[in-house]
């Protein structure tokens, strides 16, 4: 065991769609930044056909629901207390959530997020967004943006969508 804070682990696609297989239940929260770059909500929709359930938070519930990807409407803080919460049993009913992917979220709230789930969840999170977010459980690594384009590409494609 190292010593020190829990840091992320930097991952690529292929590390991801590991991590997401091994899975119960995987969910990814997506925010207002989906509309920065046409091709993110082709990236949720093909996500969600893995079988991973999205959850919309602030405005981005417009634009699953515009495109039929079906999607849980909730605020970042709500998601985040939720998963804290053990005796949650997910939007569905079913069993919360052991894996969250986070994506187009303003980036001081996917921080919160990250470090609320580090210290009060047994949650798994994983950052696929453009940056690297040290209190993940997982994180891409800092990217340009047409390389983390490729990142969610090949992230896709090893889920077989």
């Amino acid at each position: 065991m190292e010593a020190g804070p829990k840091k992320a682990i930097p991952v690529d696609p292929e590390g991801v769609a590991k991590i997401i297989n091994r899975a119960e239940r995987s969910s990814l929260a997506i925010g207002a930044m989906i509309i920065e770059n046409d091709r993110l909500i082709e990236f949720v929709e093909r996500l969600s056909k893995a079988g991973i359930s999205i959850v919309a938070t602030a405005h981005s519930i417009k634009y699953t629901t515009e495109r039929g990807i079906p999607a849980y409407k909730a605020g970042v803080v709500e998601v985040t207390n939720l998963l804290t919460d053990p005796s949650w049993e997910g939007f569905d009913g079913k069993g919360k959530p052991d894996v969250l992917l986070v994506m187009a979220i303003n980036l001081d709230l996917e921080n919160a997020t990250f470090e609320s789930l580090k210290n009060y969840s047994d949650v798994k999170s994983i950052c696929i967004d453009r940056y690297f977010m040290i209190n993940a459980t997982y994180s891409f690594p800092s990217l340009t943006e047409e390389i983390w384009i490729e990142y969610l590409e090949r992230l896709c494609q090893e889920l077989g969508v």
